[in-house]
Formats: C-alpha cells, sequence, structure tokens
C-alpha cells in the first residue's frame, strides 16, 4: 500500500534532518567558544526554541517512518488479515458508541441533512442515497466552476464486493461529469449497521486498502461507519493523493468523526 516514491521522500527527510542537526550542534559549539557570544542570554534562548523545534521535527518524521512501515494491504478473504484489521485501534470508536442503531435510528436522514445544512446540494444517482455538490469558494477565470461532491451509499448487507463495485461506480461518476462539474475532491461514505463484525470488517478491508486515485485529476476518500460495532474506516494510505487533497480528507474526516460522536451522544441522552 505505500505510495511510489516513499522511501525516496522518507530518505531525503532523513537527510534534511541530519544536516540540521548538525547545523545546531556546530553552531551551539561555536557559540561556545566566543565568549562575547556566550554571555549573551538570548542567544541561549534562541538555541533552546531551536533544539526544541528539531525535536519535534524528530517525532514527526519517526512517526511518519513507523506509519509507513505499518502499512499492510489487508486481504479480506483471509481472516489473519481480518483479524488484524479489526485490532487496530484508530478505527474505533468507544464502547459506549456501540449499536448506534438502536440509540441514533434516524442517523441516516441526520448525517444527510447534516450537510444540506451546510449549503450542499442534492442530487440523485443511482446506487447511491444521496449524491451531495457544493461549489467551491475560488475563483474560476471564466471556465467551469469547481466543486466537492459527496456520495452516501448505505447497505444493511456490506460486503467487500459491494464495496468494491460501489468505489467503481463513483470514480465512473467522477470522470462522467468532470466536463460540466469537475469535482477534484470527492468523498464517499458507507453506512452500514450490519451485525456480523466479521463481514463489516472484511468490506472494510476494501476502504482501508483504496489508494484514493481516479482516472481524471481528481481524487477520492471513502469512510465506512460501522453502527453496530462503533467503528470508523477509512484509507491508511493517501500518498498517492495531492498534498492540499490529503490536507482536506484529513480534516472532513476529523470534523465528521467528530460530529458523529455528539450527535449519537445526544441521541442516546434523548432516548434515555
Amino acid at each position: 500500500m505505500r505510495g511510489k516514491g516513499w522511501f525516496r521522500d522518507l530518505f531525503s527527510h532523513f537527510v534534511i534532518l541530519a544536516l540540521i542537526g548538525a547545523g545546531l550542534l556546530w553552531l551551539r559549539k561555536k557559540i561556545g567558544q566566543a565568549p562575547d557570544f556566550e554571555a549573551l542570554k538570548y542567544l541561549d534562548t534562541a538555541l533552546t526554541v531551536a533544539f526544541v523545534l528539531y525535536g519535534l521535527m524528530l517525532l514527526v518524521f519517526l512517526f511518519q517512518l513507523f506509519s509507513s512501515i505499518k502499512l499492510e494491504r489487508f486481504s479480506p478473504g483471509n481472516p489473519k488479515s481480518i483479524k488484524r484489521l479489526d485490532r487496530i485501534r484508530r478505527f474505533r470508536f468507544r464502547k459506549k458508541y456501540r449499536r448506534l442503531q438502536d440509540s441514533w435510528p434516524g442517523y441516516r436522514n441526520e448525517i444527510r441533512d447534516h450537510f444540506v445544512n451546510k449549503k450542499w446540494i442534492k442530487t440523485g444517482f443511482q446506487p447511491f442515497d444521496a449524491v451531495l455538490v457544493r461549489k467551491r469558494m475560488i475563483p474560476s477565470f471564466g471556465r467551469t466552476r469547481l466543486v466537492d461532491r459527496l456520495f452516501f451509499f448505505y447497505h444493511p448487507m456490506l460486503n467487500v464486493i459491494i464495496v468494491d463495485q460501489i468505489l467503481k461506480e463513483s470514480e465512473r461518476k467522477i470522470e462522467e461529469l468532470y466536463g460540466p462539474y469537475p469535482a477534484p475532491r470527492n468523498r464517499l461514505i458507507f453506512l452500514t449497521d450490519m451485525k456480523n463484525r466479521d463481514e463489516v470488517t472484511s468490506a472494510a478491508a476494501g476502504v482501508v486498502n483504496y489508494l484514493g486515485t481516479t482516472g481524471c485529476q481528481a481524487s477520492l476518500y471513502p469512510v465506512l461507519l460501522d453502527l453496530d460495532a462503533g467503528r470508523f474506516f477509512y484509507p491508511l494510505d493517501t500518498t498517492l493523493l495531492p498534498r492540499r487533497h490529503r490536507f482536506y480528507f484529513w480534516r472532513t474526516r476529523l470534523l465528521l468523526r467528530g460530529w458523529i460522536k455528539r450527535q449519537a451522544s445526544k441521541s442516546g441522552k434523548a432516548g434515555v
């Protein structure tokens, strides 16, 4: 699942960090050898701040290295692979968010209305529950206005074959509509309340493995909300996507996850 050039990127980051570290140590040594500079307290403060920032950069690099090594392409038909996917904690909500379909029966409409209230416009394409678009706030300079697109798909018996079909159908729609409604950034929300945990995990492998690229100049970012087990799956490897798209998908994913938890908590309290 590693993107093309991942090792080159990591190596270049390592070289840059090594040069910065060597430069800071050299600077520290030179200041220590010059009494006039050593007496200036603000230089010590500046160096301390520089080393702290450098330490943060090292932590980010180590996290990136660890994440790259841990990337795995999960096999939907391999029970051991599915078990490994099921054990990944980042995809889990806390236990109180399980069986959300019981405490939050109107979740499908509420999730869709959440976006409609934010000025997303409904359009209809089968086999999706809904497709929403919203114009982007950037100048078009006489060209067709760019939009963001959001696909919704619910299935009570979701499996990896259905996930794969819907991903391909989404890609087809993105390419088909790119002329009249160009959408470089596209999201797809899978919803299911099926009680077969292993089957949902197998279906989620199709989401987690997805690399996000389409046939045209567009990205597609799927997520899967498993209401029964309280899980929220998303792609692990987004290195093939443009950096600006990666940030957008990361931010919108966190916002959606947070909103789902808040709404689920409200619905749970209302049902007590």
